[in-house]
């Protein structure tokens, strides 16, 4: 299971479910039209205004934390945990974490990281091994740095990492391995994170890149090692890999709201939960950078 979040956390996030539903029974579909038919739209506002949610958010309100601050205007990193134990992610999951390769998206990732492991390894195509121990300081994970110029920069993390090239599967499969191996020694909840694909596809075609994951999948389900796997936005049906995973995580943000859902996971209701606010100020709503596409390799 996921680790307990915070009240705070908890709180925001109920009352993100709980204005969203307020928000559609008010909408203009053809559904909502026919129920405001015969309900006052007063009851929409009383739905919320009645509600114990916000009389605990107004108990929450007496202590440090802002509460009301962190639910109305929400950042969605900090609501991930509540997210997570919304729909029983656990640490032995295997999952796919489907979102554009945005400053937004990753930091969700993370969050989602944080949220279920207390011991791990990220092979990072993005971020350098300092940023990804900055981003899990109370993980300490094993970090596998493929990300460029990482087999020419100077190692501090002696002994928990490795620098590896983006473009050599066969150099990454086998330090997947080894360090696999080593996290099915260690007690507690281990996950094992790749962020991103969508990287990883801009260097190798499609055929050898599924027999790498479907190998490391392979590797994590042998050891009871879990899975994080930050791949590209689904399209259509199918997201990215799902065939490899026990079930999809789908994030998707506008200009309004961050959303996100589960995919594929028994007794979990595949609806799209709200998890805060966009970031306005920032450019974590654009693509990320992505590495040179490999000659006649083509990219997401």
């Amino acid at each position: 299971m996921s680790r307990t979040p915070d009240r705070i956390a908890r709180l925001s996030y109920e009352y993100q479910q709980l204005v969203a539903d307020a928000d559609r029974m008010g909408s203009t579909d053809e559904t909502a039209e026919s129920y405001e038919a015969w309900v006052d739209p007063s009851v929409y506002a009383d739905a919320i205004g009645d509600s114990p949610l916000v009389e605990e958010l107004i108990d929450a309100e007496r202590y440090p934390g802002e509460a009301f601050v962190s639910a109305v205007d929400p950042d969605p990193e900090t609501i991930v945990p509540a997210f997570a134990d919304d729909v029983a992610m656990g640490a032995g999951d295997i999952v796919g974490v489907a979102g554009p390769s945005t400053q937004l998206c990753d930091d969700i990732y993370y969050a989602l990281f944080r949220s279920v492991a207390e011991t791990g390894a990220v092979l990072t195509t993005k971020y350098p091994d300092d940023a990804v121990r900055a981003r899990l300081p109370d993980v300490d994970p094993v970090v596998l740095d493929c990300t460029p110029g990482a087999t020419a920069r100077e190692r501090e993390a002696a002994g928990r990492g490795e620098a590896l090239r983006c473009d050599d599967l066969t150099a990454m499969g086998v330090a997947a391995q080894s360090v696999t191996d080593r996290l099915a020694e260690r007690d507690g909840p281990r996950v094992f994170g790749v962020s991103t694909v969508t990287q990883l596809r801009s260097h190798h075609a499609s055929r050898p890149l599924e027999q790498f994951l479907h190998e490391l999948v392979g590797q994590w389900r042998n050891h009871d090692v879990g899975g994080l796997v930050h791949v590209p936005p689904a399209r259509g049906d199918q997201p990215y890999g799902a065939a490899h995973f026990d079930y999809v995580v789908e994030v998707r943000a506008d200009a309004e709201s961050v959303e996100a859902r589960v995919r594929g996971k028994r007794d979990v209701d595949p609806t799209w939960r709200t998890l805060g606010s966009p970031r306005v100020t920032d450019e974590s709503t654009q693509p990320a950078e992505t590495s040179r596409p490999t000659a006649g390799v083509a990219p997401e």
